[in-house]
């Protein structure tokens, strides 16, 4: 009798397991069509056997029926890891591509003309001041086009900045969507803790959950760990965004001081709401082996990079010609190395930067040679070595106005004058002497007075002419006659207007302004650096295209072997339906047959 009520027993539960397997499937074929819902199976085993001896000491095994271990996903977590991971590489490249297009369509267009026509136009001006120096119509048209390159520099210095400040929203976006999704990954992880710990199945939010995993891994690169009670945590850039317990919130601040105090340029980054920046890296530069390339958030970052760059940024390579021995030129080549790989880690690395930097080396060298040329400057040794550029009043251009006005620069720096009037006295009063012993005097014997050149200092923008600092000589505004268009009459030139020299500053436009970069090795003119920044930014637009197309292909091949393993085939789930039907049909055959013998001995035994 208690063999026939174990083998009941045994038939109920294969039937609670035909059941329990007609109810997935039945399940899987509902949410064929559900996005991000993964194949669902149940796992059988069998139940505990009843031992017996029998003749001859044979072990009888009595089976006692089947067990429901779990109603499990079929998930391929290796594929997961890797769709996440090309997906944040995707996502880092599609952040880069995007500002590269933004700021192509900047330099390609202002306000309909190119910016590079305004350029043109200033050499022209140059060219019919040099054919009728004394002309104020052509001095006047030179300071008109002259300005308008000016402006028309720092319009399009302006749209760079702007755009770079504007990624501070898209910022802020992307750290909120974060947390958001972190939120959402908490909140699920306590329903599956729940339901899971009272032996209930909780795949379908196990699939929310993996479908905001999927989401996160679009904007940063982080990695997962299971827990035994089926909670996840979340460690990204050296900490958990989510413990068992509790979401640690991502924020936003302002990225140094300076940023905060001015109130025209702040940038904004990522950091924890606890303390420390979010990203461990500090560079701006990425690398595939170290997966630095990879999330949206951090593309955005390095594409936006972490202030404006000016020329001084770019460091350039020094050459053997200009230093007297080869010591000095070692000196030089090891500072080299050093800004090389600053810039490399930083400048080299924004897209944005880059640009700022490549568009301020062409103002920068364009301003400072026609200013060179306008007021000659030579160098002064003096006795204790110490070396002062100041005005060759000698041989320096005048103006044809009345006082024959020698150093007028036509582009000055905001605020500062280009010379310094210095006495050359010492703590005495005693005229200081030239690097062979001499006295520094006048005509009259009286210490020499001299106008010194304020030179650019890198720490301080103020000083330099750099695109946001520029303006037009203010001198010349008043009076263009003060700009230096005339010989010195102290020189051992001609007299007259200096048309071979003004001729030399139209030249200029064929004169070879520097390197797009310090890794390059080609120099271009001024007429085609412009030419050259905008076809370097396309070059590098296409090179993220075609990354971006092999990340797509990738994430889509990635994505297919996924579903290949977790989605759901109606053919596969029809055919365990038949399977588990006819499962069904036979424990219930059994049960009834099973019944039927305990009624028949129920009956006989009474």
């Amino acid at each position: 009798m208690s063999n026939l009520l174990a083998s009941f027993n045994a038939g109920v539960s294969g039937l609670q397991s035909a059941q329990a397997s007609l109810n997935t499937a039945s399940h899987n074929i509902a949410n064929a069509h559900t996005p991000g819902y993964t194949r669902q199976q149940v796992i059988i085993t069998d139940s505990f056997y009843q031992n017996s001896m029998g003749a001859h000491s044979n072990l009888l095994q009595v089976g006692t029926g089947t067990v429901i271990v779990q109603t499990r996903q079929i998930r391929n977590t290796f594929l997961d890891g890797r769709y996440r991971l090309e997906f944040g590489r995707q996502g880092f490249y599609e952040q880069n591509r995007a500002a590269a297009r933004e700021v192509e369509d900047m330099l390609g267009e202002l306000e309909g003309e190119q910016f590079k026509t305004t350029l043109t136009d200033m050499w022209k001006a140059f060219s019919e001041l040099a054919k009728d120096p004394g002309n104020v119509v052509n001095k006047d048209e030179l300071v008109s086009m002259a300005s308008q390159f000016i402006e028309r520099a720092q319009v399009v210095r302006a749209e760079l900045n702007t755009y770079q400040t504007s990624l501070n929203s898209e910022v802020i976006k992307q750290v909120d969507q974060i947390n958001n999704l972190v939120s959402q990954i908490h909140e699920l992880n306590k329903q599956i803790r729940r339901y899971e710990a009272n032996g209930e199945s909780a795949n379908d939010y196990r699939d929310k959950r993996n479908e905001c995993l999927d989401q996160l891994s679009y904007l940063i690169d982080f990695e997962v760990n299971e827990e035994k009670d089926g909670v996840i945590t979340i460690y990204a850039e050296g900490a958990f965004l989510l413990d068992t317990h509790k979401q640690n919130f991502l924020t936003t601040e302002y990225d140094d001081i300076t940023s905060k105090q001015n109130l025209t340029f702040q940038l904004l980054k990522p950091v924890w709401e606890n303390g420390g920046d979010f990203f461990q890296e500090e560079t701006l530069s990425y690398s595939h082996t170290r997966r630095t390339d990879v999330g949206s958030l951090r593309g955005l970052l390095v594409a936006r990079g972490n202030y404006a760059a000016n020329y001084t940024d770019t460091p350039v390579k020094p050459e053997r010609e200009d230093f007297a021995d080869q010591q000095e030129f070692d000196k030089a080549m090891a500072e080299f190395e050093a800004e090389l790989e600053k810039y490399n880690n930083f400048t080299g690395a924004s897209v944005i930067m880059s640009v700022q930097s490549q568009l301020d080396i062409l103002v920068h060298g364009v301003v400072t040679r026609i200013n060179d040329l306008l007021c000659q400057d030579k160098e002064l040794v003096l006795e204790d070595g110490t070396t002062l550029t100041i005005l060759d009043e000698d041989n320096a251009m005048v103006g044809d106005d009345a006082n024959h006005t020698m150093g007028t620069e036509l582009f000055s720096r905001r605020g500062v004058e280009r010379y310094t009037e210095m006495v050359l006295v010492d703590d005495q009063g005693n005229p200081l002497k030239d690097k062979d012993g001499n006295p520094l005097v006048d005509d009259q014997g009286q210490p020499l007075k001299v106008k010194v050149y304020n030179k650019e200092d890198p720490t301080d923008i103020y000083s330099m002419y750099t695109i946001g600092q520029l303006v037009i000589n203010p001198d010349i505004l008043k009076d263009s006659s003060t700009l230096p268009v005339m010989y010195n009459p102290k020189s051992d030139k001609k007299d007259g207007y200096a048309m071979d020299e003004i001729n030399k500053i139209a030249d200029l436009e064929n004169d070879k302004i520097g390197k797009l970069n310090p890794n390059s090795l080609t120099s271009y003119a001024t007429s085609g650096f412009y030419d050259q920044i905008v076809g370097e930014l396309s070059s590098q637009g296409s090179v993220w295209n075609g990354i971006i197309d092999n990340q797509e292909m990738t994430v889509a091949s990635v994505d297919g072997e996924r579903h290949n393993v977790m989605s759901v085939s109606t053919e596969e789930e029809l055919s365990d339906l038949i399977k588990f039907q006819r499962c069904y049909d036979a424990s219930s055959r059994y049960i009834t047959t099973v019944a039927e013998m305990l009624e028949y001995l129920i009956e006989r035994l009474g």
